[in-house]
């Protein structure tokens, strides 16, 4: 869901951080010719009514985590990563992806917790990312025992592909793939219902209509209604589709000329934002906590109330995008909770307009012409300086909720009021009296700023596979 060329996003921001969750997040065409070759490689077992493992039901039994060697080796993520596995109860089973060199020092993180798991080595020169939630949805045939990572037509973020096939190798977990288009974080679970972030309802929709998936409407259907039995048939049998997002795209331009008194930015707001979705992964901005008094209650992110608390500004926030989306809720039923979310920006590089002109001169740089333009009927001089303020999501919304009556009613809140970010140690405060208010108990994890500037956050850095009735 990138807003803008690779080429001047680098130029523009060069210390991004590698491993985004929005990397390759686009779907590619298939040849007819690589389709068939793939349907001839990949057997796909017969599931016959699939069940999608819930967001929020039921004790936490066994989860999926993926601990690249970046993440082991970076003090601010393997912090995360600890704080996650402490964090959970004793029992928790455990299935670890990691690379072979690294497994002394994963194991020894699991046994420092009091806790065994199960690991899958991946070859050291195999890439893949620590967004364990993303390249698959965890399901089950109800009536048979055992669990199953279904995986779309295609997931290009760097070698996560082949991660549901390790987990299947080493383990009773088996893999299977769906002509469609998803990810893990744009779909969460709720009781007779799933929601779908509509980015990728409308991509699997593209994608059908233009021929490049191998899917045939019958005569006499509507590609939509298709689609959605599609969703039906692969992904979950007895739970209603929702799909969430806004009734029009959201219309955010990729970069923005803005002046502030004597100071130039050129702002890059669209990190992280999808087409009709305010976030490209709803898991980012909702969070669903269970039925409440026969309404099932849903919790839904907004940068204004961020605002209000922090004393800051947003003007990319999309705050109408939130609240039409609450608002949808609403208007289904669901008993809806507004909480803080923070868009927050940062500078990457001050640079002169002269060296800016030069690079917007060249093919690569073609988009960045109108904001040229922009500073130029603003005043700028080839030796202005021009400050490059990027844009990411801060967010709470994205926690794991264990809702049990066995284990009872637990949330892993990740924080974020840490280092430079000291400001926000007051909505770690405030988002845990909302969920202390909910009746759970509130377990804080670590410091996720360095995860949220990769455009992720705890949810994203694990799979639930198991949950208790």
């Amino acid at each position: 869901m990138g807003l803008h060329g690779d080429a001047a996003f680098r130029f523009l921001v060069p210390d991004a951080p590698q491993y985004r969750r929005t990397d390759g997040d686009r779907v590619p065409a298939l040849a007819p010719s690589r389709i068939g070759v793939l349907n001839q490689l990949r057997t796909t077992p017969g599931i016959a009514r699939p069940s999608l493992v819930s967001s929020w039901s039921g004790s936490i039994d066994r989860l999926l985590l993926a601990f690249p060697s970046y993440g082991v080796h970076t003090p601010e993520l393997a912090a995360g990563y600890r704080s996650v596995i402490g964090a959970l109860r004793p029992g928790t089973g455990f299935v670890v992806v990691h690379h072979e060199s690294d497994r002394e020092t994963v194991e020894g993180w699991f046994t420092e917790a009091g806790h065994s798991a199960q690991y899958v080595p991946m070859p050291d020169y195999v890439d893949f990312t620590d967004w364990a939630e993303d390249g698959y949805l965890a399901l089950t045939d109800q009536g048979e025992a055992g669990t199953y990572l279904l995986e779309p037509w295609s997931f290009l973020r760097s070698g996560d592909s082949l991660i549901a096939d390790a987990v299947e190798e080493f383990g009773p977990v088996r893999a299977t793939q769906a002509p469609l288009v998803f990810q893990g974080g744009n779909c969460l679970i709720g009781d007779d219902f799933w929601l779908l972030g509509t980015d990728y309802f409308l991509d699997t929709l593209e994608l059908v209509q233009s021929g490049e998936l191998p899917i045939s409407v019958p005569p006499g259907r509507t590609a939509v209604e298709f689609v959605r039995e599609l969703f039906r048939r692969h992904v979950d049998s007895d739970r209603e589709l929702v799909l969430v997002g806004t009734k029009r795209p959201l219309g955010l331009k990729a970069y923005y000329a803005t002046t502030e008194g004597a100071e130039f930015y050129l702002d890059i707001p669209g990190g992280g934002v999808g087409d009709v979705q305010p976030i490209f992964h709803i898991d980012m901005f909702v969070t669903l906590a269970g039925p409440v008094d026969g309404r099932f209650r849903v919790l839904v992110g907004s940068p204004a109330l961020a605002d209000a608390t922090l004393g800051t500004r947003s003007p990319y926030g999309l705050q109408n995008a939130y609240d039409e989306i609450a608002a949808d809720f609403a208007a289904r039923g669901f008993d809806v909770v507004r909480n803080p979310l923070v868009h927050r920006p940062h500078i990457s590089q001050q640079l002169t307009f002269a060296a800016l002109q030069s690079f917007a001169g060249t093919p690569d740089g073609a988009e960045l012409r109108e904001v040229v333009s922009e500073f130029t009927k603003a005043g700028a001089t080839p030796d202005t300086t021009i400050n490059v303020r990027s844009w990411h999501h801060i967010t709470w919304n994205n926690c794991l909720v264990e809702n049990s009556a066995d284990e009872g009613r637990h949330v892993y809140l990740p924080t974020f009021g840490h280092g430079e970010h000291t400001d926000l140690a007051a909505i770690d405060d405030e988002m845990e009296r909302l969920w202390s208010g909910m009746g759970f108990t509130v377990h804080r994890l670590a410091d996720f700023n360095a995860f949220a500037s990769r455009q992720g956050v705890v949810h994203c850095i694990k799979k639930y596979l198991e949950r208790g009735a």
